[in-house]
């Protein structure tokens, strides 16, 4: 073969190899994209089973696990014993579920005068049984401390001798409020009283919730030297279509009813309140054997009937909660 017939033979070569690499780059470009095709498909049916099997087991958790009624329930029930002369409505809560997750808002209502103003917001998010987020926006002028001290109480049992309170300033600013003017008073006693006894006492205004004694008031610390807030109920009847003491024939029973419902959700109750303790073992057990005594609660009313408190020798102290406009009607 001469040098001619072999440059047109090494010519055909390489274009034979160049055809074949062509079609072998074709097979595999052709292969990747068939593969991400199949792993895109893959994904989204992956997907599109997720997402409705987590939501069923969701619906699931919330129906037979921790329900999304016993949530609601311990909420509910932990906000009107921690909270004083607060009340929550059915209609404002608004309940959505994502994945694993239920999240509850809702408003805070509280008596003034005659009629319920806002309070506060609640959105809480729940992962499973456990508070995962929680958020309070306030429409309160007058806040009590996000964090209790034992010295700071709004409450004083009459035993509690450290106080920072200045109750002669507290008069004067309710004094210097114009007459037109229904106001929301926290009014703590000399002495321990029974609720009816207190109630009595003060004919002119609305007594509508009660700190009760609950062994650790005295100094607000549990015997493992944690800070506590005073608990207590709603004094006056309430048949509001979420209260739990709606109908009740006994607010107290009631009472006595939530503390040891939430005693098993202690954990979780104590994350909804803005109490940092609740210690409710040992506060159930020291009501069980002594009663159920008063020794503060919140009255609202006119404001000269809630300044004429000032002259009554069971009053110890005064806290200026809320004020509004006139809406007394008797």
């Amino acid at each position: 073969m001469d040098d001619y017939e072999k440059l047109i033979a090494s010519s055909k070569a390489e274009i034979a190899n160049a055809n074949d690499q062509s079609k072998y780059q074709k097979v595999i470009r052709k292969t990747i994209f068939t593969s991400k095709w199949k792993l895109i498909c893959a994904t989204l049916t992956m997907i599109l089973l997720i997402v409705p099997t987590s939501f069923l087991m969701t619906f699931m958790y919330y129906a037979f696990g921790t329900s999304s009624t016993t949530l609601m329930d311990v909420t509910s029930e932990t906000l009107y014993v921690t909270e004083p002369n607060t009340s929550l409505e059915e209609i404002e809560f608004d309940m959505s579920f994502t994945p694993f997750s239920m999240k509850l808002a809702f408003e805070q209502y509280k008596r003034i005068g005659e009629e319920d103003y806002k309070a506060n917001t609640y959105d809480l998010r729940f992962f499973l049984g456990s508070l995962s987020k929680k958020e309070v926006t306030t429409s309160l002028e007058r806040v009590a401390p996000k964090h209790p001290t034992e010295t700071n109480p709004w409450l004083i049992h009459p035993e509690n001798k450290n106080l920072e309170l200045d109750t002669g300033r507290e008069w004067r600013v309710l004094d210097g409020l114009p007459d037109e003017t229904v106001v929301e008073a926290y009014i703590s006693f000399y002495d321990l009283m029974t609720v009816k006894e207190a109630k009595e006492a003060m004919p002119n205004v609305d007594v509508v919730w009660a700190a009760v004694d609950t062994g650790v008031d005295k100094t607000n610390l549990s015997k493992d030297g944690d800070v506590v807030s005073p608990i207590g109920y709603p004094v006056q009847p309430d048949n509001s279509t979420w209260s739990p003491f709606r109908d009740a024939s006994s607010n107290e029973e009631v009472f006595m009813d939530i503390l040891k419902n939430i005693e098993k959700h202690e954990e979780l109750a104590t994350e909804i309140s803005s109490a940092k303790n609740l210690a409710l073992p040992e506060r159930i057990a020291y009501i069980e054997k002594n009663g159920v005594k008063t020794y503060g609660v919140v009255v609202t009313g006119p404001k000269k009937d809630v300044l004429a408190l000032e002259k009554m020798n069971i009053v110890r102290t005064l806290k200026v909660g809320e004020v509004k406009l006139w809406n007394w009607s008797r």
